[in-house]
């Protein structure tokens, strides 16, 4: 990825001035714990919705004795979780994204702290560059890799609802009268399909994030 800098005469930093970064630096902080809060809380209702059906389908199970309320039940359910999936895995990554967005702007704060002070630079531990690398490390991913978008809470809510939506069509088949071997087969086939289309879009999503919010001090050899 290329990175682009921003040539900036140096700014004389008066006290208004260190106030303004200092209060700009304390909302991002803010933000960014707010915005943890609301992926954590839906993660969660998601997580929870999931366990709860499961049990309602296991216990309608038992009484139907996997007759056709089973199957009907089941459908209606796991289309209804597949669906909330879909939109907390949206909402998941667009917070995701916007906890990128929060680090890199507290990242070019303390660049610019460390400009005025360079010889604090050995005291800090956080990353004062705002490139993928250094805002990545901030928030905890040290070595990221293509996988990585696996290991992120959007990726793990698209893997629950892969498994889902594998259920499901596993499940639809199955009310059909098809085989085991051909509904697992194609459940199976279901559920790889929907981890690789949401990883694309993960992806997708990702590049066009770094594209509009390029990086203006890039690490550079040596920090």
């Amino acid at each position: 990825m290329e990175h682009r800098t921003t040539e900036h005469a140096p700014v004389e930093l008066s006290s208004q001035l260190v106030t303004i970064m200092t209060t700009e630096h304390y909302n991002l902080r803010m933000a960014l714990s707010m915005n943890d809060t609301e992926i954590t809380g839906r993660a969660s209702l998601f997580v929870g919705a999931v366990s709860s059906a499961l049990i309602a389908l296991a216990f309608v199970g038992q009484v139907s004795h996997l007759g056709t309320a089973f199957f009907v039940f089941g459908l209606v359910v796991l289309a209804a979780l597949v669906v909330m999936g879909l939109i907390t895995f949206q909402r998941v990554l667009e917070s995701s994204n916007t906890q990128f967005m929060y680090a890199r702007g507290i990242n070019r704060i303390r660049h610019l702290y460390l400009e005025y002070a360079p010889q604090m630079w050995p005291y800090f531990i956080l990353s004062a560059h705002d490139d993928v690398e250094g805002t990545l490390t901030d928030m905890g991913v040290m070595h990221s890799s293509g996988w990585q978008g696996l290991f992120s809470l959007a990726g793990m809510v698209a893997m629950i609802t892969s498994v889902l939506f594998g259920s499901f069509v596993g499940l639809l088949l199955a009310a059909f009268g098809l085989s085991l071997a051909t509904t697992v087969s194609a459940g199976i086939v279901a559920f790889l399909l929907s981890v690789g289309l949401h990883q694309l879009y993960q992806w997708r999503n990702w590049q066009q994030l770094v594209r509009d919010l390029p990086a203006r001090f890039p690490s550079q050899p040596g920090h």
